[in-house]
């Protein structure tokens, strides 16, 4: 798995593999000496690469008819400097290709698209508020990401029992919150309502922008990161919309956003999706598979969670095991082994792992015997998550040994009926209230059409990668709201990636089965 994701890392950085016959002819024609030996060249090609790593594997294991002009690979190959070639040097040209690919410039983005926040800058005086600041109401956004988070795993939840599930709340809040500040009327008190418990919007947005701060590692240990991109995609038909200054102005003070203008053609669907591959780390390589004829505006939210355990799994502690999955059938798998935090209430009982810096933990959550992932989801509340994520240090403190799975999957929603059925209901109809958003909107009415949300997971022995994004559609056609102690994880659980002072969730899901 490991060398898999360098060989795609190289790829990314267009190393590329010449051919054998190619080998043959360089290594032949190619003059050596001591001011010209690359470390690592085996095939005396004066560059260090994978097809070096390949070739060299394949001579140790004994084809030894790579290289006919030496009868051995090229001086570089000696990487440990030891004056043999043998399998330490392998590792020696291993760990190289690592150090190249850390130390090489990351990938630009540069859409067709022109920038409209080219050379705004943020207003004077606007600034995030920090949740250790003091403030007394900050408890009430903390309470109303918890109850925004529980709502929203129990609306996707109920739509497809039985199968895998993972949201990211602070990724849809976020868009949300953008999307909000283009409202007015029934229609933001709606949306405060549900993503902000009815806190107004001028509050929420210096919330979201200090919990996005928050998530900025300032330490030199770089074991773990959270990145978060907003950008804001409106079509260049001025019969159809007109972005007030205004609305961008809030956008880029509290959440950073970039606002490109477009024809909302094919080069808009790449330049969207090319965005949200490159935000997302290449987790997500996109969010759009078409553009609606009545889109007139996306606003879109890009999140990236990587961090490596503060106690990574051994190799011992690594075994073959079985998982039960939801539907009953028994698939094979590798379980991680360790000694955690262990967590419990009535009907749950539950470990919490730390990653590294002790900022983000990862929690999993296992329903009794006798208690069904669905009527467990069903029951979830917000007090109750939050109830056991900080209970891991009470006065009945104890450690359990957990045996994990590792696991790795997709999962996409459209989350309109879930936001409707959630309190917001008229942002999708004919009657929402876009006002704040467009200059026309009283000729031409704005509403949300649709809401796309993708996840990815990758949890293994030496950490955790997660992406998510999140697509608010604006349209400008009103359209129906379609209808719609030792503790073995080896069977359905609820898991989530947060916030070890807040106790919000960046991710939560659940894992009814590895297939």
């Amino acid at each position: 798995m490991y060398f898999r994701r360098i060989i795609t890392a190289v790829a990314a950085l267009c190393i590329t593999a010449p051919t054998v016959s190619r080998i043959v002819t360089t290594n032949a024609t190619s003059p050596i000496n001591s001011d010209n030996i690359v470390t690592g060249d085996v095939n005396v090609d004066y560059v260090f690469n994978l097809s070096d790593i390949v070739l060299f594997q394949r001579w140790l294991r004994g084809d030894k008819d790579l290289f006919p002009a030496y009868g051995e690979p090229g001086p570089g190959a000696d990487a440990n400097k030891d004056g043999k070639n043998d399998v330490f040097d392998l590792v020696a040209m291993r760990k190289l290709l690592v150090q190249c690919i850390k130390n090489a410039p990351e990938p630009s983005y540069a859409p067709q698209a022109q920038n409209l926040c080219a050379g705004i800058e943020r207003s004077p005086g606007t600034s995030g508020i920090i949740m250790n600041e003091g403030y007394q109401n900050y408890k009430d956004f903390i309470d109303s990401q918890l109850d925004f988070t529980v709502g929203l795993l129990q609306k996707t939840y109920s739509e497809n029992k039985g199968e895998n599930n993972l949201i990211s709340p602070y990724s849809i809040a976020q868009a949300l919150g953008m999307t909000a500040n283009g409202a007015a009327g029934s229609t933001l008190d709606e949306m405060e309502n549900v993503i902000g418990g009815g806190m107004p919007i001028d509050s929420l947005n210096r919330y979201f922008r200090g919990q996005r701060e928050m998530t900025v590692n300032e330490s030199d240990e770089p074991k773990w990161s959270i990145n978060t991109a907003n950008s804001i995609w409106t079509r260049n038909d001025r019969n159809r919309i007109q972005v007030l200054p205004e609305f961008i102005q809030k956008c880029v003070d509290y959440y950073d956003s970039e606002c490109y203008i477009t024809p909302f053609d094919d080069t808009t669907l790449a330049d969207v999706n090319n965005w949200v591959n490159c935000k997302t780390n290449e987790m997500i390589p996109t969010i759009l598979n078409m553009i609606d004829p009545n889109d007139v505006m996306y606003l879109v939210n890009a999140v990236t969670f990587q961090a490596e355990w503060a106690e990574p799994y051994e190799k011992y502690m690594i075994t073959d095991g079985k998982f039960t999955a939801a539907d009953g059938t028994v698939q094979e798998a590798e379980m991680l082994s360790s000694s955690e935090d262990y967590i419990s209430d009535d009907n749950t009982k539950g470990i919490i792992k730390d990653y590294t810096g002790l900022r983000y933990a990862f929690a999993a959550l296992l329903p009794d015997d006798n208690t069904s992932m669905d009527s467990y989801i069903e029951s979830l509340t917000a007090a109750k998550l939050r109830d056991l994520l900080s209970n891991r240090f009470g006065k009945n403190y104890s450690q359990a040994t957990a045996v994990l799975p590792k696991f790795s999957y997709e999962y996409e929603n459209e989350l309109s009926e879930e936001l409707a059925n959630m309190g917001m209901p008229t942002a999708f109809s004919d009657e929402a209230d876009f006002s704040n958003m467009s200059a026309i909107a009283y000729l031409n009415p704005l509403h949300i059409g649709y809401v796309i949300h993708k996840t990815f997971i990758d949890l293994d022995e030496n950490g955790t990668k997660a992406a998510a994004a999140t697509l608010v559609a604006i349209q400008d056609k009103a359209m129906p709201i379609k209808p719609k102690k030792t503790i073995v994880f080896d069977r359905p659980f609820v898991y989530c990636i947060y916030d070890t002072e807040t106790y919000v969730p960046l991710f939560i899901g659940v894992l009814n089965s590895l297939s």
